[in-house]
This record gives structure tokens, sequence and C-alpha cells, in this order.
């Protein structure tokens, strides 16, 4: 439990939160982001020239709208409750509870009163990814970095919980007292605290009261085309898929082009030729008998379609390959 010292001085009502309880009811999005139809805090807004590391209370009384980040963002609960929406799911955080985000994640925050502190700790990615070197390997918060730093990775969070482990509790104590004290703390000793936190976390399991990696629908409709090709390519068909997903022929026809940039068709013969090309490799079955496994009845389509891909025949390409293999 954060010092009462301490949380009287974040309770304080800054001029935003006052513009909202005058009326203005809602957020400026512009006090976060230049672009406000796509709503993605910049941490240039938020931040000074340079800096890599930075601390925020949570705004108020109000609705925080759905949006994105530019950089990693750990939020802490100093005193009451803070519900976040990710994904259509609530995350409800408690006194002591430390959510973390990843760049990729959009959510938005119900409306807190006025005993519901939160601090955010707004992590450059750079910064972030520095603390790489203080983690094990096998923790989940090393594949926590790994997600963010991929150009397309999933949406991501962690939920932890600070009660009863006093080295956490002090840390983030530190960090609140360093929003509200007269010493302003240098980059290097947030840094130097953030990496401690995070290190608790790594080798503290029990800390960690949920996780989950959300995939876009455009994602989830993209692996559940590759998941049903790579098991059932022998018998694939379009409609059959569009009644597994329970989407019109069309519209699934449409959707997989721009996805994938191939038609289903396509897709299938790729399928199929990177499972033929497996068994020429792989087995000693004839070639009939490969075309037939791969889902194809027509010998001559096949032979036709080898040809044009490779350049050679089948038995060719197994006899050039099976050569190779023994020089």
């Amino acid at each position: 439990m954060l010092k009462q010292e301490i949380l009287a001085r974040l309770a304080y009502i800054n001029d935003e939160e006052k513009r909202i309880i005058e009326g203005e009811q809602k957020i400026n999005k512009r006090l976060y982001s230049a672009f406000t139809k796509e709503f993605i805090i910049n941490h240039h807004r938020l931040m000074q020239e340079g800096e890599q590391i930075s601390l925020r209370r949570h705004t108020r009384f109000t609705d925080f709208p759905s949006h994105g980040h530019n950089y990693v963002e750990m939020t802490y609960v100093c005193t009451g409750e803070v519900t976040h929406v990710i994904k259509h799911r609530e995350v409800k955080m408690h006194a002591g509870d430390v959510l973390l985000l990843n760049r990729h994640t959009q959510h938005s925050v119900r409306k807190t009163g006025e005993g519901d502190i939160a601090i955010n700790i707004l992590l450059a990615t750079d910064c972030f990814h520095s603390f790489a070197s203080v983690l094990p390997a096998a923790s989940p918060l090393s594949s926590f970095m790994a997600e963010n730093i991929r150009s397309n990775g999933e949406a991501e969070y962690m939920l932890f919980s600070t009660e009863g482990v006093p080295p956490l509790e002090n840390l983030f104590e530190n960090l609140c007292y360093a929003m509200v004290g007269n010493d302003i703390l240098s980059t290097d000793i947030l840094k130097s605290t953030v990496a401690l936190i995070l290190r608790h976390f790594a080798e503290m399991p029990d800390c960690m009261i949920a996780a989950a990696r959300h995939r876009s629908d455009a994602e989830l409709l993209q692996a559940r085309v590759e998941d049903y090709l790579r098991t059932d390519f022998r018998t694939a068909t379009l409609s059959e898929l569009a009644d597994k997903l329970k989407l019109s022929v069309p519209y699934l026809s449409k959707r997989i082009r721009e996805l994938c940039g191939m038609t289903f068709s396509q897709l299938l013969q790729e399928r199929r030729f990177e499972e033929a090309l497996r068994l020429l490799e792989t087995t000693d079955l004839p070639v009939g008998d490969i075309i037939i496994a791969v889902g194809y009845e027509n010998t001559s389509f096949f032979h036709n379609q080898f040809r044009t891909r490779y350049d050679c025949s089948p038995f060719k390409w197994r006899k050039q390959r099976h050569g190779q293999e023994e020089g």
C-alpha cells in the first residue's frame, strides 16, 4: 500500500481533468496525437525531446476511447480500480495490479473516479528492448518483447500483481514518488527501476495473473485458411471452407485474394505441390501414387504444372535431388 502522503499528492486534479469536470466531458485527442481519426498516441506528444521513459497519471472522470500507442505502456493502479477493454474483453485492475501492453494493442479505459488513481509508465520501443539482457530467455516477457519488435506483431498484454511482494511494492512506490517528489529522478535511475521490475516479474511467475495475445480479424481469417489448407489440402474446396467459417463463397474468395495475394485455387495448388515435393524427396512412392496422395486425379494436369514450375519432370526432380544429397 502506497504511503498516504504520496496518494494525496497523486490525487490532485490537473488542468485536463478540470476541463472534463467543468463540462468538456471527454478527453482532447489532440493532446495525445496529431491524427484523431485513427487514434494512435504518439510518445513524442507526451515526452520531452530525446526522452525514452516517462511517467503520467491516468486521466480520470471520463472514458478514455479506444486507442493504440507507438510505445510500450505499463499501467500501475495505486488505489481504487481501473477497467481496460482489450479486444472486447474487460480487464479489471485493482490496487497493486500492473498491466503491460505492447505497441500493437488497441484498448480503451472505462471512466474512473477521484479515488481511482493509476500511473502510466511510457517506454519508447528502443528503451523497452534495452531491458532484454536482464531477462531469462525462457521468460514469457522475452516472447512479449519479440512480438513487440515485429512490425506486424500481434496485440498482446500481460497482467501482474505486486500485492504481498515487498520488493515490487517498493519499486512502484519509488516510481510514484518520482511523479510527486521534489527530486527529479534521472533517466538512468528510472530505467534501472523498470529493469528491476521486469526482472522480478520474469523470475516470479506467481505474480502473473493473466496474459493474452490477440490477433486481428484479418489475421485470424488468414490463419484459418492456412490451417485448413495445411490439413485438408487433398479434398479442400472453397465452398467447404466457406461453410466451416460461416461465410459466403464470394465474400471469402474476395477476402482470400486481399489477404494472401492469391486466389483460393492458387493457394491450394501451392500447398499440394509443396506436399508433392516433400513426398518425392522423402519417400520412394511412385509418382502416380503421389499425384493421388496430394489430391489430383488428372495426372496430365499434374505433370504439365510440375514442368511449368520446376522446368523438369517429377522423375528428374527426384533424381537430381537424391544426386545432390549423395554428392
